[in-house]
């Protein structure tokens, strides 16, 4: 597995090294638009990226490249325990967000937990396909009557839950926990990327139902 790691400060990537290395194979940025370079010519399972670096934030690397790279999982590691902060990085699209300080144990579990929860891209797996709608799992884009749409990591991983299992019903708690595993969310926060959903991909979104109390589904037949 092999992880990049963006941290203006030089004493913070040499921790890194130390604890990690061990465990991953590391790249360590320490100007953060090296990034972008790092990117174009190689290739990395995760990028955890610090929050407050000078010039340019955690949150604004991220959308310098996240529409270049939409599989790419990205963990926001910061020391604002901010509800604010936490919200705003996973709203932006991010798989994960850890508050300072973290155990070594912890930091490796959720960094495996989200390389190994990447989408599936066997061939027999890379398209789901309903009357008038398709997602392709592999770049995680759905097409409703030959239009192509491009989905948000949260998007994509809301809408491949339900078309990978349709008419089942599943529970806000079980949704919140696949999305923002041992992170506490507010119920708004996925009405909010439900919304936004459905409005992607209308006229097909009628099929997509809230269950009063007990949660979501994808109603097909």
């Amino acid at each position: 597995m092999h992880v990049t790691i963006v941290d203006d400060v030089k004493d913070n990537l040499k921790s890194y090294n130390e604890l990690l290395s061990p465990t991953f194979n590391l790249e360590l940025i320490q100007n953060p638009l090296d990034l972008i370079t790092f990117l174009g010519s190689a290739q990395t399972d995760l990028v955890i990226l610090d929050l407050h670096m000078p010039n340019i934030n955690g949150f604004e690397l991220y959308e310098k490249f996240k529409g270049n790279y939409p599989k790419l999982p990205v963990i926001f590691l910061s020391g604002d325990p901010s509800e604010e902060a936490v919200i705003s990085g996973l709203n932006l699209g991010a798989d994960d967000f850890i508050v300072k300080p973290v155990s070594l144990r912890e930091l490796i579990a959720r960094i495996k937990n989200k390389i190994n929860s990447k989408p599936v891209t066997a061939d027999s797996e890379n398209l789901l396909s309903f009357d008038g709608f398709k997602l392709y799992c592999d770049m995680q884009m759905a097409e409703i009557n030959d239009e192509k749409i491009q989905l948000t990591p949260i998007e994509f991983k809301l809408i491949h839950l339900l078309a990978k299992n349709p008419n089942k019903v599943f529970s806000r708690e079980y949704i919140t926990n696949l999305l923002w595993p041992n992170i506490h969310v507010q119920n708004q926060n996925i009405d909010t990327h439900l919304s936004n959903l459905r409005k992607k991909l209308m006229p097909f979104s009628r099929y997509i139902k809230t269950i009063k109390s007990r949660g979501y589904i994808l109603r097909i037949g």
